[in-house]
């Protein structure tokens, strides 16, 4: 498939070099194909840099194969026999109905209590609260199967008869619950034996792009080659220090948090509604003595940007990411501290991206009070970004906790349809109403955490909390918050939350998704639906690898670069093929198996940048500013997810950033020594097939590899396609100049000055025309690779 694709795509720009003048360096008819193969690597399958397709021979990875290891299945954990033997087949369908967190049983107090597959880590929590239930008994019969099988009273009635499976498969739960089997957990690569893996080497290209927006260099290329897997995790453990990782994390957390709708502008007009707690805010909008513009931008950028500056700070320092929920600290920039008027020390007070931790301050009634900091959930951008009502009364911030810091989609508690006139015959339905109840239950404590914020002005501390005794109290998942924590009941729930499982798998749900573009796979539900059990297997399988890397991330004091290198190193990331074929079950599961995901406008633009050496817009970004939303890109206010397959529309982007890149970089690097340039060191302008096709093939060869990550022998059809494209463009090209169709000038192509600076090159280094027709043919070649699946997607 990809190389009919190709094909065809060598066809549509046959004639792009002739158009590349004619048209501005833009061609509208140019074509690139949205279509391509579930997975990427060299034409499909991985290579080693000896250009062979790893086998699945050996049974574990290794530097050498880029293959996954063997399964194991002689240990059936107690774990997994409560999810196939009792949950599957109708305790999450008979039992849950009553006993799910906002069910009939548990607003009764039952101690029996069941989580939906809305909650992460679902399976375990059930498990256990049926162990610390295990020992109850009524005459002999375990009080879990007295009660539904009718022999002591129960409040559903007798719903499970003693002979039934689901009643004979508890029963011998019971028994494993004496003395529980616990399997070591498989590694993803013996879950996905015959999944062919982009090699150590590869794997470092893409997360290099990924992580850090560069290419790697030739002695970590070397290091991975010496040392396989452990220096690949060694390298990336070094690429998590750079600035550029931080700016990738960035991104990945204002997906989630959204501050970023402020950076540009109104972070300072936010926290100045009514009266502001901190002077200076007035100096920022004072007409009579204004501040320059570039300072304004500064503070306003670095107001913005807090929450997330938080998170980065906690990262690069190692500290657990527990922090972004507990920490009793901000961190401020030179220009927040100023602001805010809080007392740091920094070492360059004009560097805009130093931080410090340090606390805010405000005074109320004359006494000096200081901000309850509970890391990210105090941050004045964030209490804004996701405000609260008179009427609201916090709801929206604790749905918010679920969704950022417990994977939890509280509004999947309710999936029926609610009559808004059923409430009508209640005084307070919230609480009255068993359908309102049914996620207020679960809502409202978590609101009442953040009680000490006005509820007009979003970040404005009061001096006395105050909570609405018509909703459920304070408190988290039915542990009422201690009356005296009040004034820093956000504190309190912090605590509750980063102590809870599922934050370790929002995590890790957050990474995955952030470096696969894929979202975690979901419990299936139905089970009538005919791929039930493929589904159910493909969730097994991902639900087991992903508590594992939250299981190490926990054990590695909360380093979230534990769960980055985990991520990276297994086939959920580096996955490009398989050996054999798939059974309809393992289809299912290797859906969500790797590579091949949509590039962001962010990542694309820096891939450019690292490839070709030159930014699609020049001194601008057109990838980070006009096309960015075009490109599926989100601008953190009204539009906020990301488009993760390509529309014709987006296609008509990358087409035309293929054209316009290609312009921009070919004559320019033909500008520089052979030894500085980044496209074509082994060949001159004017080589031309006649003479040195074989400096042409050895350049082709190298820009397969450093364009698109594939290490192609010299004689691979591949490298003969590209060169035909070269070579058909040329005489093409060449045709039209002698028929006077085009001239040799260049034009818009030519290269007269720095793209990147805008910066006029010395006359003697300028390159305007185009004799042989030489260079128009290898930005024909440059589109062809920027526009190749491979390129776009990852």
């Amino acid at each position: 498939m990809v190389e009919n694709t190709r094909l065809s795509r060598r066809i549509v720009y046959l004639p792009l070099g002739a158009a590349l003048f004619a048209f501005g360096c833009y061609n509208p008819d140019a074509q690139v194909d949205t279509e391509g193969p579930a997975t990427t690597g060299s034409e499909g399958t991985s290579t080693t840099t000896g250009g062979e397709t790893p086998t699945t021979d050996a049974p574990t990875t290794t530097a050498g194969t880029g293959t996954t290891g063997e399964p194991n299945g002689d240990c059936y954990s107690t774990r997994d026999f409560f999810a196939d033997k009792v949950w599957s087949k109708g305790m999450g369908t008979l039992c849950v109905q009553c006993h799910e967190p906002t069910g009939s049983a548990a607003a009764k107090g039952a101690k029996f209590r069941l989580l939906t597959p809305v909650y992460p880590g679902f399976i375990e929590a059930n498990l256990a609260n049926i162990q610390g239930l295990a020992g109850y008994e009524f005459e002999d019969t375990p009080l879990i199967l007295a009660k539904p099988s009718g022999i002591v009273e129960h409040g559903g009635g007798a719903v499970l008869p003693a002979e039934s499976e689901l009643y004979k498969n508890i029963e011998a739960l019971l028994e494993q619950l004496e003395d529980p089997i616990e399997c070591p957990p498989p590694s993803a690569g013996e879950s996905f034996p015959d999944v062919v893996l982009l090699d150590p080497v590869e794997t470092l290209r893409k997360a290099s792009l990924h992580l850090v927006g560069r290419l790697p260099l030739e002695d970590e290329i070397a290091a991975v080659e010496a040392d396989g897997e452990p220096g690949l995790a060694a390298v990336l453990e070094d690429m998590m220090t750079e600035d550029a990782f931080y700016a990738r994390l960035t991104d990945i957390f204002n997906d989630t948090f959204l501050t970023d709708m402020y950076y540009g502008g109104g972070s300072l007009n936010n926290i100045n509604s009514g009266t502001p707690d901190w002077p200076n805010v007035a100096k920022y909008f004072d007409k009579m003595n204004p501040m320059p513009d570039d300072q304004k931008q500064r503070i306003h950028r670095a107001v913005a940007r807090e929450p997330l500056d938080l998170i980065n700070y906690i990262v690069r320092n190692d500290r657990p990411f527990t922090e972004i929920l507990t920490a009793d600290y901000t961190v401020f920039t030179p220009d927040s501290a100023f602001i805010y008027g809080v007392a740091a020390r920094f070492e360059d007070p004009n560097d805009p991206t130093e931080l410090k931790p340090g606390v805010l301050k405000v005074t109320r009634n004359g006494k000096e009070m200081t901000y309850p900091h509970a890391g990210v959930l105090t941050s004045p951008m964030w209490l804004n970004r996701f405000p609260t009502t008179p009427t609201n009364r916090n709801r929206h911030r604790a749905r918010k906790v679920y969704d950022q810091f417990l994977a939890t989609d509280v509004l999947a508690l309710a999936s029926q349809a609610i009559d808004p006139d059923a409430g009508a015959a209640f005084a307070n339905p919230t609480r009255d109403d068993a359908t309102c109840a049914q996620c207020h239950i679960t809502i409202d404590p978590i609101a009442g955490a953040f009680q000490m914020f006005d509820k007009n002005n979003q970040e404005f501390l009061l001096e006395k909390p105050t909570w609405y005794p018509e909703m459920f109290a304070p408190g988290y998942q039915f542990e009422l918050m201690p009356t005296d924590q009040s004034a820093t009941g956000v504190q309190w729930l912090a605590q509750k939350v980063a102590n809870d499982p599922r934050f370790a798998l929002s995590a890790t749900y957050k990474m995955y998704q952030a470096l696969t573009g894929e979202e975690p796979a979901r419990y299936p539900t139905n089970a009538a639906a005919p791929d039930y059990m493929q589904q159910l297997a493909a969730w097994e399988t991902q639900d087991t690898f992903m508590r594992a890397v939250a299981a190490e991330f926990v054990a590695d004091n909360h380093n979230l670069k534990t769960i980055i290198v985990k991520l990276i190193l297994s086939p959920y990331y580096r996955g490009v093929n398989v050996a054999n074929e798939p059974s309809e079950e393992h289809k299912a599961e290797l859906a969500h198996v790797g590579t091949g995901r949509l590039s962001t406008p962010e990542l694309l633009a820096k891939k450019v940048m690292a490839t070709t050496g030159v930014r699609w817009g020049g001194t601008g970004d057109l990838l980070n500013g006009e096309y960015k939303l075009l490109y599926g890109g989100i601008d953190s206010n009204a539009i906020t997810q990301r488009l993760t397959s390509i529309n014709q529309l987006m296609a008509s982007v990358a087409q035309r950033m293929a054209v316009e890149v290609s312009c921009s970089a070919t004559a320019f690097d033909f500008t520089k020594p052979p030894e500085e340039r980044l496209l074509f060191p082994l060949v001159e302008a004017t080589d031309s097939p006649d003479f040195q096709e074989s400096k042409i093939k050895a350049n082709i060869q190298y820009l397969h590899l450093r364009m698109l990550g594939e290490d192609l022998a010299i004689d691979d059809p591949e490298i003969e396609r590209t060169y035909d494209l070269y070579r058909e463009t040329w005489l093409a090209g060449a045709q039209n100049i002698a028929d006077t169709i085009e001239g040799k000038g260049l034009g818009a192509c030519g290269a007269t000055k720095d793209p990147n600076t805008g910066t006029a090159l010395p006359d003697e280094q300028k390159l305007t025309n185009d004799d042989a027709y030489t260079i128009r043919a290898w930005q024909a070649v440059i589109a062809y690779m920027l526009s190749d699946f491979a390129f776009l997607y990852e």
